[in-house]
């Protein structure tokens, strides 16, 4: 029987333990040094594309090279994710999206956000969210759907709100110019989650703290987190440790059709032009377009700077907390002082 000692965040909590592949793992803790880090693998539920692939234009194929690629970095699943566009189109990326052992459905990011806070999402397809039945319900009721990104202050958000929340849909609040209070709704009405966390909301102030404020102080809600140290720096991202359990913080990629490709190239993004920088893609006017990281990336930037156990939690566990999916993973990736993929352990499924 194979024994391995590793760290990992195991049933009591983080440290060493010797794992028993038998072929489930077996975890028990000891004092021994680990040979290194095991971790189940990385969870992403806001991933528009990568290696020039969006998912509102991607064909099958395309998604199939996807899971491909990312099956190498080290991703068990991920949720790709719409932007705001018209019913037609949205309709036309669900059609092309496949089943797949990686992929758990889909994220439906707007249209129902603020134009305050668009980011680059076209805004010219912004819209209230729908008052009773219409052309959006086939989306709301597909089963695929497992997230939606809205903004709680929009005419409709909060009855729309429940209405998903009843059929087990994940709401996140983003793209939003909500105050606390209209965030404290929000929460109320059923959403659980704050897209990208920081970004492309109502800003903190101290005479109305906003919905920064509100996501830093409820601690019922997961904030979600792109940490590439550019959409947030690290001390904006310690302040969010410090006030949140580590266990309420999901660490998301929103990784564009500009990961993996060369700084310098240009891009249509969503119909604005883009170009990829160094470790960012950004609009014309200096406008930060989704990101160039993917979540394993995020998750070396958290080890380094907040530690193994919280880069493990954000990655790799709490996702599936958030969405309900609490079963054991389907594959742990062997890493080593450097981080690198030693080995990637497939568990068998039940």
């Amino acid at each position: 029987m194979k024994t391995q000692v590793f760290d990992l965040v195991g049933p009591v909590g983080f440290g060493a333990y010797e794992v028993e592949w038998t072929p489930q793992p077996h975890f028990h803790r000891v004092s021994r040094p680990p040979q290194g880090l095991l971790v189940p693998g990385f969870v992403d539920i806001h991933f528009h594309g990568a290696f020039g692939i969006d998912f509102m234009s991607a064909s099958p194929e395309d998604l199939t090279f996807l899971c491909g690629r990312l099956a190498k970095l080290g991703y068990e699943w991920f949720l790709p994710t719409t932007v705001t566009a018209t019913i037609e189109a949205v309709r036309a990326a669900m059609v092309n999206l496949i089943e797949h052992e990686m992929i758990r459905g889909f994220h439906l990011e707007g249209p129902f956000i603020s134009p305050v806070f668009p980011g680059a999402q076209p805004k010219a397809f912004i819209l209230d969210p729908p008052m009773g039945p219409g052309e959006w319900d086939e989306v709301f009721t597909d089963p695929r759907l497992k997230l939606v990104t809205l903004a709680p202050e929009r005419p409709g958000a909060l009855e729309l709100t429940t209405a998903l929340m009843e059929a087990g849909v994940v709401v996140s609040m983003g793209h939003t110019n909500a105050t606390f209070e209209e965030a404290r709704r929000g929460f109320e009405f059923g959403a659980s989650h704050t897209t990208h966390t920081y970004n492309a909301m109502r800003p903190f102030h101290h005479r109305e703290a906003g919905i920064i404020a509100y996501a830093l102080t409820e601690d019922a809600l997961f904030c979600e987190l792109i940490y590439d140290r550019l959409h947030v720096c690290r001390e904006a991202a310690g302040l969010l440790l410090k006030c949140k359990s580590n266990d309420r913080i999901i660490a998301i990629s929103d990784s564009t059709m500009a990961t993996g490709l060369t700084a310098g190239t240009k891009l249509d993004m969503w119909g604005n032009p883009a170009v990829i920088g160094r470790h960012d893609v950004r609009l014309p006017d200096g406008t930060l377009a989704g990101s160039s990281i993917t979540v394993a990336d995020a998750f070396r930037n958290l080890h380094d700077d907040f530690g193994a156990e919280t880069a493990i939690k954000l990655c790799c566990i709490n996702a599936r907390r958030s969405l309900g999916l609490n079963r054991e993973p389907r594959i742990w990736l062997e890493l080593d002082e450097d981080l690198a993929i030693v080995q990637i352990h497939e568990v068998p499924q039940e």
